[in-house]
């Protein structure tokens, strides 16, 4: 009844019930990659942006990636990532429970900022929002070059008509791990020549990495090592709404009575030497680590 009513009220969202297995029901094995994969095979778009839930939109977040691939020429590249700015906001007080976090968007749908002028007043003025993690795990949205961005600086050049985007030509650290738009649909119209192939343009995500910790930048490892060209979308943005500590991380951290944190960090190496050997001569470059990080 519940799925029901959200493809009532919501009928753009397409929601696919999925049944886990006992073993998937715990914290340290959710299948979150399986899941995301189910999610990208029932994708009908050209291209996909993969967020996690507990992110909101800012307002015409779509029109803005529209915008952004038409006007820079990048809707064609099958192999362009465009980094979406992350944000976050930092509640009045830390909530407890999911519900006192949820009130306050409930009481105030201004919580959230909804464009880019009320982020930069909930960042600069206020001081009520932060880049995503900023204090906790800098590395992870560092390269994104945020407070840059939020002074307008989103293109680094123009080629006629075209704006060129702002570029990421090099990461201050692997552990950077940006939510991105891909395309996932092979190029296919009279404009560009049809591709070869019906197979997905970008890489699913690697199902061996469960529970929380390490399974969304291995994507963006596996971008990295395909290839892939980074460049920042300008004006939109993502914001995470407080919330919480989830049970899945409580697990993660808890390495004295789970394995998790052990398993995950023996995997990852494993997973980048794997795909060392796989782009092996294939991939002509590589975005790589600033030279100040070495």
């Amino acid at each position: 009844k519940k799925i029901a009513y959200w493809g009532t009220i919501c009928p753009q969202i397409t929601i696919i019930p999925h049944i886990a297995s006992p073993e998937d029901e715990k914290y340290a094995n959710y299948p979150v990659n399986m899941l995301r994969n189910i999610a990208l095979d029932a994708a009908k778009t050209s291209h996909i942006l993969v967020a996690d839930v507990d992110f909101l939109p800012s307002m015409n977040l779509h029109k803005s990636i529209r915008t952004a691939l038409d006007k820079s020429g990048t809707a064609a590249d099958e192999k362009q990532a465009l980094v979406i700015p992350a944000f976050e906001r930092i509640p009045p007080e830390p909530c407890v429970t999911k519900e006192d976090c949820a009130a306050y968007l409930q009481m105030n749908s201004s919580f959230i900022p909804h464009s880019f002028y009320d982020l930069k007043k909930c960042i600069i003025g206020d001081k009520l929002c932060d880049v995503f993690q900023r204090k906790i795990n800098w590395e992870g949205h560092y390269s994104t070059q945020s407070d840059s961005w939020l002074k307008g600086n989103w293109y680094q050049d123009t080629d006629g008509d075209k704006k060129v985007l702002k570029s990421i030509d090099c990461f201050d650290s692997l552990r950077y791990e940006p939510y991105v738009v891909v395309r996932w649909c092979p190029i296919s119209s009279e404009k560009y020549p049809s591709s070869s192939s019906t197979k997905a343009v970008a890489p699913y995500y690697d199902e061996r990495f469960h529970g929380y910790g390490k399974n969304k930048i291995q994507m963006v490892s596996h971008l990295r090592y395909m290839g892939y060209t980074f460049s920042i979308l300008p004006d939109g943005f993502i914001v995470h709404n407080p919330h919480p500590e989830s049970n899945a991380k409580k697990v993660w951290n808890n390495k004295k009575d789970n394995r998790l944190h052990y398993e995950m960090d023996k995997l990852y190496p494993q997973f980048l030497g794997e795909l060392a050997e796989k782009y092996r001569n294939k991939t002509k470059r590589m975005v790589g680590l600033c030279k100040h990080m070495k």
